[in-house]
Protein backbone atom coordinates (compact mmCIF):
# COMPACT_ATOMS: atom_id res chain seq x y z
CA UNK A 1 0.00 0.00 0.00
CA UNK A 2 1.28 3.14 -1.19
CA UNK A 3 1.99 5.63 1.94
CA UNK A 4 3.24 9.46 1.18
CA UNK A 5 6.27 10.44 2.67
CA UNK A 6 7.28 14.16 3.14
CA UNK A 7 9.43 13.60 0.70
CA UNK A 8 6.84 12.30 -2.06
CA UNK A 9 4.32 15.52 -0.50
CA UNK A 10 7.05 17.98 -1.53
CA UNK A 11 7.88 16.32 -5.20
CA UNK A 12 4.23 16.28 -5.84
CA UNK A 13 3.44 19.94 -5.04
CA UNK A 14 6.83 21.19 -7.15
CA UNK A 15 6.12 18.73 -9.96
CA UNK A 16 2.36 18.40 -10.08
CA UNK A 17 0.98 21.60 -8.18
CA UNK A 18 -1.33 23.55 -10.29
CA UNK A 19 0.69 26.77 -12.21
CA UNK A 20 -0.80 29.33 -13.27
CA UNK A 21 2.66 31.47 -12.36
CA UNK A 22 6.09 30.35 -10.78
CA UNK A 23 5.53 31.25 -7.73
CA UNK A 24 5.70 28.12 -5.84
CA UNK A 25 8.84 27.09 -7.55
CA UNK A 26 10.12 30.48 -6.37
CA UNK A 27 8.93 30.19 -2.57
CA UNK A 28 9.69 26.45 -2.94
CA UNK A 29 13.81 27.54 -3.33
CA UNK A 30 13.52 29.90 -0.79
CA UNK A 31 12.37 27.07 1.36
CA UNK A 32 14.69 24.83 0.87
CA UNK A 33 17.47 27.35 1.41
CA UNK A 34 15.95 28.58 4.92
CA UNK A 35 16.30 24.94 5.60
CA UNK A 36 19.32 24.29 4.25
CA UNK A 37 20.22 27.27 6.75
CA UNK A 38 18.37 25.66 9.99
CA UNK A 39 16.00 28.63 10.12
CA UNK A 40 12.69 27.84 11.59
CA UNK A 41 11.44 31.50 11.84
CA UNK A 42 11.26 33.91 9.21
CA UNK A 43 9.86 37.42 9.18
CA UNK A 44 7.17 37.75 6.37
CA UNK A 45 9.01 41.34 5.07
CA UNK A 46 12.53 39.43 4.82
CA UNK A 47 10.83 36.82 2.99
CA UNK A 48 8.67 38.98 0.35
CA UNK A 49 12.55 41.13 0.09
CA UNK A 50 14.10 37.55 -0.86
CA UNK A 51 11.03 36.70 -3.11
CA UNK A 52 11.32 40.03 -5.44
CA UNK A 53 15.02 39.52 -5.74
CA UNK A 54 14.41 35.99 -7.21
CA UNK A 55 12.36 37.83 -9.98
CA UNK A 56 14.49 40.77 -10.40
CA UNK A 57 16.78 38.67 -13.17
CA UNK A 58 13.73 36.84 -14.52
CA UNK A 59 12.27 40.87 -15.09
CA UNK A 60 15.25 41.93 -16.61
CA UNK A 61 15.78 39.07 -19.13
CA UNK A 62 12.00 39.11 -19.70
CA UNK A 63 11.11 35.53 -19.33
CA UNK A 64 7.35 34.58 -18.58
CA UNK A 65 6.14 34.30 -15.45
CA UNK A 66 2.65 33.50 -16.01
CA UNK A 67 0.35 32.76 -18.67
CA UNK A 68 0.78 36.23 -20.51
CA UNK A 69 -1.27 37.70 -23.70
CA UNK A 70 -1.11 40.22 -26.22
CA UNK A 71 -4.66 42.25 -26.30
CA UNK A 72 -5.29 45.22 -28.42
CA UNK A 73 -1.53 45.54 -28.58
CA UNK A 74 -0.57 45.66 -24.68
CA UNK A 75 1.20 43.15 -22.80
CA UNK A 76 -1.31 41.24 -19.87
CA UNK A 77 -1.03 38.80 -17.33
CA UNK A 78 2.44 39.70 -15.60
CA UNK A 79 2.45 38.72 -12.28
CA UNK A 80 2.22 41.15 -9.68
CA UNK A 81 5.80 40.45 -8.70
CA UNK A 82 7.03 41.18 -12.04
CA UNK A 83 4.82 44.75 -12.22
CA UNK A 84 6.27 45.36 -8.89
CA UNK A 85 10.00 44.71 -9.83
CA UNK A 86 9.80 46.73 -13.46
CA UNK A 87 8.38 49.77 -12.22
CA UNK A 88 11.70 49.30 -9.69
CA UNK A 89 13.81 49.19 -12.59
CA UNK A 90 12.20 51.38 -14.92
CA UNK A 91 10.33 53.96 -12.67
CA UNK A 92 12.17 54.59 -9.96
CA UNK A 93 9.77 52.96 -7.60
CA UNK A 94 10.54 52.91 -4.05
CA UNK A 95 11.85 49.23 -3.33
CA UNK A 96 10.60 48.89 0.74
CA UNK A 97 7.14 49.97 -0.66
CA UNK A 98 7.49 46.98 -3.48
CA UNK A 99 8.50 44.57 -0.72
CA UNK A 100 5.25 45.62 1.39
CA UNK A 101 2.66 45.60 -1.54
CA UNK A 102 4.40 41.98 -3.00
CA UNK A 103 3.80 40.50 0.18
CA UNK A 104 0.41 41.18 0.92
CA UNK A 105 -0.66 40.80 -2.76
CA UNK A 106 1.96 38.13 -4.32
CA UNK A 107 2.70 35.94 -0.86
CA UNK A 108 -0.12 36.56 1.89
CA UNK A 109 -2.97 36.62 -0.81
CA UNK A 110 -1.39 33.72 -3.00
CA UNK A 111 0.94 31.47 -3.16
CA UNK A 112 1.23 31.34 0.62
CA UNK A 113 -1.91 30.01 1.19
CA UNK A 114 -1.61 27.81 -2.07
CA UNK A 115 1.62 26.15 -1.59
CA UNK A 116 0.21 23.05 0.24
CA UNK A 117 -2.65 22.65 -2.24
CA UNK A 118 -2.55 19.17 -4.09
CA UNK A 119 -5.69 18.23 -6.59
CA UNK A 120 -7.49 20.77 -4.61
CA UNK A 121 -6.96 19.24 -1.14
CA UNK A 122 -3.84 20.44 1.10
CA UNK A 123 -1.56 18.09 2.03
CA UNK A 124 -2.35 16.45 5.81
CA UNK A 125 1.10 17.95 7.46
CA UNK A 126 2.44 21.43 5.70
CA UNK A 127 5.24 22.46 5.53
CA UNK A 128 5.11 25.53 7.16
CA UNK A 129 2.54 27.70 9.42
CA UNK A 130 2.33 31.32 9.03
CA UNK A 131 1.95 33.78 11.64
CA UNK A 132 0.77 37.45 11.44
CA UNK A 133 4.64 38.39 10.86
CA UNK A 134 6.72 35.08 10.55
CA UNK A 135 6.64 31.78 8.78
CA UNK A 136 7.31 28.75 10.82
CA UNK A 137 9.12 26.16 8.97
CA UNK A 138 8.23 22.58 10.28
CA UNK A 139 9.98 19.87 11.46
CA UNK A 140 9.34 17.76 8.31
CA UNK A 141 10.59 20.03 6.05
CA UNK A 142 13.89 21.22 8.23
CA UNK A 143 14.24 16.77 8.57
CA UNK A 144 13.68 16.74 4.76
CA UNK A 145 16.38 19.07 3.47
CA UNK A 146 18.71 18.22 6.05
CA UNK A 147 19.93 15.12 4.19
CA UNK A 148 22.29 16.02 1.76
CA UNK A 149 21.14 14.17 -0.72
CA UNK A 150 17.76 15.48 -0.88
CA UNK A 151 18.98 19.04 -0.64
CA UNK A 152 19.47 18.02 -4.49
CA UNK A 153 15.71 18.03 -4.81
CA UNK A 154 16.49 21.83 -5.71
CA UNK A 155 17.68 21.67 -8.94
CA UNK A 156 14.11 19.71 -9.42
CA UNK A 157 12.35 22.90 -8.48
CA UNK A 158 14.40 24.90 -10.72
CA UNK A 159 14.38 22.26 -13.86
CA UNK A 160 10.63 23.04 -12.95
CA UNK A 161 10.88 27.03 -12.77
CA UNK A 162 12.55 26.64 -16.44
CA UNK A 163 9.92 24.35 -18.17
CA UNK A 164 7.38 26.77 -16.69
CA UNK A 165 8.95 29.64 -18.87
CA UNK A 166 9.32 27.66 -21.52
CA UNK A 167 5.44 26.94 -21.33
CA UNK A 168 4.63 30.17 -20.87
CA UNK A 169 6.41 31.52 -23.30
CA UNK A 170 5.14 28.64 -25.76
CA UNK A 171 1.44 29.58 -24.88
CA UNK A 172 -0.11 28.13 -28.27
CA UNK A 173 1.25 25.10 -28.25
CA UNK A 174 0.86 24.97 -31.82
CA UNK A 175 4.28 23.26 -32.96
CA UNK A 176 5.36 19.93 -31.27
CA UNK A 177 9.15 20.27 -29.70
CA UNK A 178 11.89 17.64 -29.63
CA UNK A 179 13.95 17.37 -26.62
CA UNK A 180 17.74 16.48 -27.64
CA UNK A 181 19.14 13.26 -26.74
CA UNK A 182 20.91 15.13 -23.95
CA UNK A 183 17.94 16.86 -22.54
CA UNK A 184 20.24 20.14 -22.76
CA UNK A 185 18.24 21.71 -25.68
CA UNK A 186 14.30 22.05 -26.95
CA UNK A 187 14.28 21.98 -29.83
CA UNK A 188 11.59 23.95 -32.59
CA UNK A 189 11.67 24.53 -35.79
CA UNK A 190 15.33 23.50 -36.04
CA UNK A 191 15.41 26.73 -33.30
CA UNK A 192 17.41 25.10 -30.45
CA UNK A 193 16.30 26.70 -27.03
CA UNK A 194 18.21 25.59 -24.20
CA UNK A 195 16.64 24.46 -21.09
CA UNK A 196 19.87 23.38 -18.97
CA UNK A 197 17.95 21.69 -15.96
CA UNK A 198 15.61 19.69 -17.80
CA UNK A 199 17.42 16.59 -16.57
CA UNK A 200 16.49 17.42 -12.83
CA UNK A 201 12.68 17.62 -13.63
CA UNK A 202 12.31 14.21 -15.36
CA UNK A 203 14.55 12.92 -12.34
CA UNK A 204 11.62 13.57 -10.23
CA UNK A 205 9.03 12.15 -12.17
CA UNK A 206 10.88 8.87 -12.46
CA UNK A 207 11.14 9.03 -7.86
CA UNK A 208 15.14 9.47 -8.43
CA UNK A 209 15.78 5.82 -9.72
CA UNK A 210 16.66 4.40 -12.68
CA UNK A 211 13.94 3.67 -14.77
CA UNK A 212 14.82 -0.30 -15.84
CA UNK A 213 16.50 -1.51 -12.48
CA UNK A 214 14.85 0.92 -9.45
CA UNK A 215 18.02 1.41 -8.03
CA UNK A 216 18.14 4.96 -6.38
CA UNK A 217 20.47 7.45 -8.30
CA UNK A 218 23.18 8.64 -5.67
CA UNK A 219 24.08 12.13 -6.07
CA UNK A 220 27.89 11.24 -8.13
CA UNK A 221 26.09 8.83 -10.41
CA UNK A 222 26.14 8.85 -14.28
CA UNK A 223 22.85 9.62 -15.03
CA UNK A 224 21.85 8.60 -18.63
CA UNK A 225 19.24 9.80 -20.91
CA UNK A 226 18.22 6.81 -22.62
CA UNK A 227 15.32 6.28 -25.68
CA UNK A 228 13.25 3.53 -24.46
CA UNK A 229 12.43 2.40 -28.12
CA UNK A 230 15.35 2.88 -29.81
CA UNK A 231 15.94 6.14 -31.82
CA UNK A 232 16.85 3.53 -35.07
CA UNK A 233 13.06 2.69 -34.88
CA UNK A 234 11.62 5.68 -34.09
CA UNK A 235 13.75 8.50 -35.36
CA UNK A 236 13.12 11.54 -33.06
CA UNK A 237 13.68 12.54 -29.53
CA UNK A 238 10.51 13.38 -28.20
CA UNK A 239 10.02 13.27 -23.93
CA UNK A 240 7.23 10.24 -24.28
CA UNK A 241 9.69 7.57 -25.30
CA UNK A 242 12.89 9.67 -22.98
CA UNK A 243 13.39 7.68 -19.51
CA UNK A 244 16.78 8.01 -17.19
CA UNK A 245 18.74 5.08 -16.43
CA UNK A 246 22.36 4.28 -14.51
CA UNK A 247 25.28 3.57 -16.77
CA UNK A 248 25.00 0.40 -16.21
CA UNK A 249 21.67 -0.24 -17.70
CA UNK A 250 22.13 2.26 -20.50
CA UNK A 251 25.39 0.23 -21.64
CA UNK A 252 23.97 -2.83 -21.33
CA UNK A 253 20.33 -2.07 -23.11
CA UNK A 254 22.48 0.11 -25.60
CA UNK A 255 20.27 -0.28 -28.60
CA UNK A 256 18.54 -2.98 -28.25
CA UNK A 257 14.45 -3.11 -27.68
CA UNK A 258 13.45 -3.79 -24.57
CA UNK A 259 10.29 -6.47 -23.15
CA UNK A 260 6.62 -4.92 -23.13
CA UNK A 261 6.64 -4.55 -19.38
CA UNK A 262 8.64 -1.66 -19.80
CA UNK A 263 6.43 -0.23 -22.39
CA UNK A 264 4.02 -0.63 -20.31
CA UNK A 265 5.85 1.20 -17.49
CA UNK A 266 6.49 3.66 -20.26
CA UNK A 267 2.83 4.53 -21.02
CA UNK A 268 2.68 4.61 -16.96
CA UNK A 269 4.61 6.86 -17.01
CA UNK A 270 3.54 9.66 -19.29
CA UNK A 271 0.04 9.28 -17.80
CA UNK A 272 1.67 10.22 -14.20
CA UNK A 273 3.69 13.38 -16.68
CA UNK A 274 0.09 14.13 -17.37
CA UNK A 275 -1.29 15.25 -13.97
CA UNK A 276 1.63 17.92 -14.45
CA UNK A 277 1.19 21.72 -15.79
CA UNK A 278 2.97 23.05 -19.02
CA UNK A 279 4.15 22.24 -20.81
CA UNK A 280 4.70 18.57 -20.92
CA UNK A 281 1.29 17.81 -20.16
CA UNK A 282 0.09 19.67 -23.61
CA UNK A 283 3.25 18.48 -25.95
CA UNK A 284 2.26 14.62 -24.54
CA UNK A 285 -1.45 14.73 -25.54
CA UNK A 286 -0.31 17.00 -28.80
CA UNK A 287 1.97 14.12 -30.14
CA UNK A 288 0.14 10.79 -28.42
CA UNK A 289 -3.40 11.75 -27.95
CA UNK A 290 -6.40 13.63 -25.89
CA UNK A 291 -7.81 10.25 -24.44
CA UNK A 292 -5.60 7.85 -22.61
CA UNK A 293 -6.29 4.99 -25.19
CA UNK A 294 -5.19 6.71 -28.19
CA UNK A 295 -1.92 7.37 -26.29
CA UNK A 296 -1.44 3.74 -25.41
CA UNK A 297 -1.91 2.65 -29.11
CA UNK A 298 -0.02 5.07 -30.27
CA UNK A 299 3.35 3.73 -28.09
CA UNK A 300 2.34 -0.14 -28.98
CA UNK A 301 2.03 0.99 -32.57
CA UNK A 302 5.63 2.73 -32.33
CA UNK A 303 7.13 -0.32 -30.25
CA UNK A 304 5.37 -3.02 -33.00
CA UNK A 305 7.68 -0.83 -35.79
CA UNK A 306 10.70 -1.64 -33.68
CA UNK A 307 9.70 -5.33 -33.53
CA UNK A 308 9.24 -5.12 -37.56
CA UNK A 309 12.74 -4.10 -37.64
CA UNK A 310 13.73 -7.13 -35.99
CA UNK A 311 15.88 -5.27 -33.03
CA UNK A 312 17.13 -7.48 -30.54
CA UNK A 313 15.27 -7.95 -27.77
CA UNK A 314 16.72 -6.89 -24.55
CA UNK A 315 15.58 -8.89 -20.97
CA UNK A 316 16.75 -6.00 -18.50
CA UNK A 317 18.08 -7.03 -15.03
CA UNK A 318 17.00 -11.00 -13.79
CA UNK A 319 16.28 -9.21 -10.23
CA UNK A 320 13.74 -7.36 -11.15
CA UNK A 321 10.18 -7.75 -11.39
CA UNK A 322 7.94 -5.89 -12.97
CA UNK A 323 5.30 -7.12 -10.85
CA UNK A 324 6.96 -5.30 -7.72
CA UNK A 325 7.46 -2.44 -9.86
CA UNK A 326 4.45 -0.46 -9.40
CA UNK A 327 5.87 3.29 -8.88
CA UNK A 328 3.41 4.98 -11.51
CA UNK A 329 0.43 2.67 -10.77
CA UNK A 330 0.80 3.95 -6.98
CA UNK A 331 1.49 7.40 -7.77
CA UNK A 332 -1.67 7.11 -9.83
CA UNK A 333 -3.89 7.24 -6.80
CA UNK A 334 -2.84 11.02 -6.26
CA UNK A 335 -6.22 12.39 -7.97
CA UNK A 336 -8.81 9.51 -6.42
CA UNK A 337 -11.14 10.67 -3.78
CA UNK A 338 -10.51 7.32 -2.51
CA UNK A 339 -6.70 7.33 -1.85
CA UNK A 340 -7.06 10.81 0.51
CA UNK A 341 -9.97 9.28 2.41
CA UNK A 342 -8.24 5.51 3.31
CA UNK A 343 -4.65 7.02 3.55
CA UNK A 344 -4.88 10.40 4.58
CA UNK A 345 -7.85 9.76 7.03
CA UNK A 346 -9.64 12.58 5.40
CA UNK A 347 -12.53 13.96 7.08
CA UNK A 348 -15.70 13.54 4.93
Amino acid sequence: MFEPTSKDFWRAIILYGSNMSTYKMGLGHLLINYADKNLEKIPLRDLSEDFMGLYADKVKSNKPQSRRKIINGSEKGLTYVEQESRKIQQEGKNKEKAVDSVLKNSLEKMVLQKFHTLFKRQIPEPFYQLTDTHMILQKNLLELFSDKENKAMDTEVMSRWDLLEFGFENITGEESIEIDGNLEFVIKKNKRTQISRLRPVLNGYQDGICFFCGRKFEINDSIHVDHLIPHDAVNHDQIWNLVLSCESCNLWKSNYLPQKHFVQKLIDRNEFVLQSDLPLKEELRKVLGVIPEQREQMIWSQYKIAVDKKLTLWEGDENFSPAKDTLYKEMANWKRDSFWKRELGEKI
